[in-house]
């Protein structure tokens, strides 16, 4: 302990990241795959369901609906647990791990539509700890120059995750039935959940820097008052305009990833299987292409421009849209499908790890949790809780899936003049346009080195920070973590 305070409280001292960071953001990132295949392992097995359980498509999004809904309510309830310290972060996330496990087994027990919803309610119970507590334990365990990075590792497992609960669940499904499909999805978790209890629970604020470092164990805890704590978070510019901009980009991708593969089996000719495989592969090399763009021209941009978050998110929503608009309406080619689809959601994922680090990067270190968890209700509330049965219901009314299809890539031009609107008017956040060498060298192209340096255990001094803000390494950015210690 006191080497690490040492290295870490002076302003000009060494600067890392917290014992075990690297086993720790392995693990979380593993997890967090497990966790979007469980989540959109339904929909690929939608059409397999409907004509089991004979179901209309507006009750077909029921079981997504129900899960998300228990998830933003949950998120709520744990993000306060996780801030105030009343349980262990490492032993909240092991048990959600292995919850929701074992209630996606379950799911393949369900014989009518409630029991399904039942079943799926509990998942989100289980996701929604592990999606309030993973991200505030990531940046408490690496330095805020580090930190999109990190988050661009962590998130990239999360459109892998969607895409093996596409792939496996359409082959299975072909295969063996619907019900095996949540049964094998399901059961690996058990095992992850039980290796999440190796992490060390960071503590906060260790990797922050100056008088943030090293105190986060000792400070007292302020209180406030919850509703007054919620609103302070909601109050904070950059906060607000990044989270209504991820309602409608989250309406979007919610009502995609519940219907795509029903959408390319009805109007493009794909086969159960197929539409599945095609959407899961379509989803990873999406989602690890978009996220390592995003995060390298979020992090070059940081040394050049101020919010540089949001102008990366807000410029890539642009073309998403527009290849929205082209998978939705020029049907009937397969090959089209898939190109526009690829395409979309290459510039779809790139808001990810910039705008999850700044989302908790303006936030006082004893919230981040409270935010995480406000941040997943207000972008699943008004985002992919209601998008799915909107669409089906549109789908219903009007007897095309197309029409209701529309409203996705509206949303994502939404999206996209929010975070720019954000980015011109939204003052700059503090050390936003400059960077440390570790940004830089992730903005410069050496993505794969970068990779290498935040998964090995490396010290981070400071002096050696060459900025544009000059040589100074007391100038080194801050990533607001001092600016906003006091909201």
């Amino acid at each position: 302990m006191a080497d690490e305070q040492n290295h870490g409280g002076g302003q000009h001292g060494v600067l890392r990241r917290q014992p075990g960071a690297r086993a720790a953001l392995l693990t979380l990132t593993a997890v967090n795959l497990l966790n979007m295949a469980d989540r959109y392992v339904a929909s690929s097995v939608k059409e397999s369901i409907k004509r089991d359980l004979q179901l209309t498509d507006a009750e077909t999004a029921l079981p997504m609906t129900g899960m998300v809904v228990v998830y933003m309510v949950c998120a709520m309830a744990f993000g306060i647990i996780a801030d105030r310290h009343i349980l262990n972060r490492t032993t909240i996330v092991a048990a959600a791990v292995v919850l929701w496990s074992m209630a996606s087994a379950l799911a393949s027990l369900s014989h009518n539509i409630w029991q399904l919803v039942f079943f799926r309610s509990l998942v989100g119970v289980g996701e929604a700890a592990f999606g309030t507590i993973a991200g505030p334990m990531i940046s408490d365990l690496y330095p805020p120059w580090q930190r999109t990075m990190a988050f661009a590792i962590y998130t990239v497992a999360g459109p892998i995750g969607g895409a093996l609960g596409y792939g496996v669940g359409a082959i299975l499904a072909s295969s063996f039935g619907w019900r095996a499909a949540f049964l094998m999805v399901g059961l690996p978790g058990v095992a992850a959940g039980l290796a999440v209890l190796s992490i060390q629970d960071p503590s906060s604020g260790r990797s922050a820097r100056g008088r943030l470092l090293g105190d986060g164990e000792d400070r007292p805890m302020e209180t406030r008052g919850v509703l007054r704590d919620f609103g302070r978070i909601a109050a904070n510019p950059h906060f607000a305009v990044a989270t209504l901009g991820l309602v409608a980009v989250n309406f979007a991708i919610g009502g995609l990833a519940d219907w795509v593969a029903s959408f390319l089996q009805r109007y493009d000719g794909a086969s159960l299987s197929s539409a599945g495989l095609m959407a899961g592969a379509v989803t990873a090399i999406a989602g690890v292409g978009g996220g390592i763009v995003g995060a390298k021209v979020s992090s070059a941009l940081e040394r050049r421009t101020h919010n540089a978050a949001f102008l990366t998110a807000g410029l890539f929503s642009v073309p998403a849209a527009l290849m929205g608009m082209l998978t939705v309406n020029f049907v009937g080619s397969q090959s089209v499908a898939y190109a526009s689809l690829l395409a979309m959601q290459v510039c779809l994922w790139t808001h990810l790890s910039p705008l999850q680090n700044l989302s908790l990067r303006v936030i006082p270190l004893e919230m981040r949790a409270r935010s995480a968890g406000l941040q997943i209700l207000l972008t699943h509330v008004l985002g992919d809780v209601i998008s799915p049965p909107i669409i089906g219901e549109i789908s219903d009314r009007s007897g095309s899936l197309q029409t209701g299809m529309q409203v996705t890539w509206v949303m994502m031009f939404v999206a996209g003049g929010l975070w720019l609107w954000g980015y011109a008017c939204l003052p700059p956040l503090p050390g936003s346009s400059c960077s440390s060498d570790a940004d830089a060298t992730a903005g410069a192209g050496h993505f794969p080195a970068t990779v290498w340096s935040l998964l090995h255990d490396r010290e981070f001094d400071l002096s050696d920070a060459e900025t544009s803000c000059g040589s100074d390494p007391s100038s080194a950015p801050s990533s607001g973590d001092d600016h906003y210690r006091e909201l």
